[in-house]
């Protein structure tokens, strides 16, 4: 693979004037990206022997290659300095960086163990495999350990946002918020949560979490049953939190009554929830008919048969259905999901592309099909449809570089490489022989 070029204009003719004796220095320096590949795939279609031309952490243009590289030559302001970083990728193809909106752990680790070692062990994890926009999902635990590992998360965040991550080379993934599923679930359907924390609702818990980090919280799904349940849905609703049906044994008639308090979405559907029956429909049935929720699929092949996953495609409107990987400790290092004692799953070992290659083998879709699934469904869920989730102008420069087996190559995340190319060529050449 060529090694990325840097790309340096002769220094511009020296003003002679009393601004530039005072300051000599001058503005840093322009920092534009030029990633070429094979082929770009963006919202109006596939652009061959395309490229994504980006000026920090966002897209100023997607085209064809040669276009993009003269376009980004006239940017030269020749008054300032001025750095063309080009990534010569021809032979991969680009796709917009995968946006996860629950996961809970990965490469040995969970988020509720809260350390920075631990936070960052998973996005890097999750970034190895295309995901480059994330929600840590925190579950059922005492309001100390909750807000603990939001604080831990948080404090990442700011750092990772600052720059590059400090602690290793390499961007780390965006954290776009959180998503705390619990503790106010139905006790028989709390799969792996801790049946000792689950509580009743308290508005105040939410308030204090909210205050005590800068990361927002996006999510959080609750028991739409429980006592008091109608209430708490409508102030989530107020302070912008996506209100979530999971971990519920609803009826369908306390499901419709969810949707009314301001309901819109349904944590990894089927699972965990009272189920679909010709009789009952339940939450998963109620889920399947509202046009305006959206849904969650867990496609590893152990929590959704195929056949349940495209009868659920063609139920919902195509921007509701959403691939999230639920993802635990095992997550990037082992195959098999964990189970309880009962011997209920308890999460999986996805990563988010590998949810997507599933889909694409079990349909026969193309790539480019599928992608909305896990890019511009959960963007637009989180009302970030104009930044994330697509190679377009002024959306943020998440690209993810893939071979012709849907195989990571490269990950850039705003622009920076997420691992260094050095380092993952060699690791390639460890790992074929």
């Amino acid at each position: 693979m060529p090694k990325a070029k840097i790309v340096k204009p002769k220094p511009a003719a020296k003003r002679r004037s009393k601004k530039s004796a005072r300051n000599p220095v001058g503005r840093p320096p322009a920092a534009f990206t030029l990633i070429r590949a094979g082929a770009v795939l963006t919202p109006e279609g596939t652009v061959p022997d395309g490229a994504i031309l980006a000026r920090g952490k966002r897209i100023l243009a997607v085209g064809r290659y040669k276009k993009l590289e003269a376009a980004a030559r006239k940017l030269h302001n020749r008054s300032r300095r001025f750095v063309l970083e080009i990534f010569d990728r021809r032979g991969l193809i680009a796709i917009p960086g995968l946006v996860d909106i629950h996961q809970h752990g990965g490469g040995g680790a969970d988020y509720m163990d809260a350390t920075p070692e631990t936070v960052r062990t998973i996005l890097r994890i999750h970034a190895q495999d295309g995901t480059t926009s994330l929600v840590p999902t925190l579950m059922t635990a005492s309001r100390k350990d909750i807000e603990k590992a939001a604080r831990v998360v948080d404090a990442v965040r700011r750092e990772s946002r600052r720059g590059r991550d400090k602690a290793g080379a390499g961007a780390l993934p965006d954290i776009l918020g959180l998503h705390v599923e619990g503790p106010h679930i139905a006790a028989e359907k709390r799969g792996a949560q801790p049946a000792e924390q689950i509580r009743r609702f308290d508005t105040g818990e939410i308030k204090a979490l909210a205050k005590s980090v800068r990361t927002p919280i996006r999510i959080v799904t609750l028991a739409p049953e429980l006592p008091g349940a109608a209430a708490y849905i409508k102030f989530l609703r107020g302070r912008g939190i996506i209100a979530s049906a999971g971990h519920s044994a609803a009826t369908f008639e306390q499901a419709l009554a969810g949707f009314e308090a301001g309901i819109s979405h349904g944590a990894h559907l089927y699972n965990a929830m009272s189920a679909f029956g010709h009789r009952a429909p339940g939450l998963a049935g109620a889920l399947l008919l509202n046009d305006e929720a959206s849904v969650e699929l867990i496609a590893d092949g152990h929590h959704l048969h195929p056949a349940t996953v495209f009868l659920t495609l063609a139920a919902k409107p195509a921007d509701k259905a959403i691939l999230v990987t639920d993802a635990t400790r095992p997550a990037g290092i082992e195959a098999e999901p964990q189970r309880t004692k009962e011997g209920a799953l308890f999460g999986s070992t996805l990563t988010l592309l590998q949810a997507v290659r599933n889909v694409i083998r079990w349909s026969g879709w193309p790539l480019a099909d599928v992608l909305p699934l896990a890019t511009t469904n959960p963007a637009r869920l989180l009302g970030l449809e104009k930044r994330k989730g697509a190679l377009a102008k002024g959306f943020d420069a998440d690209v993810v570089l893939l071979d012709s087996e849907l195989r990571v190559r490269d990950v850039f995340v705003g622009g920076r490489a997420a691992f260094p190319v050095e380092s993952r060529r060699r690791a390639g050449k460890r790992a074929n022989r």
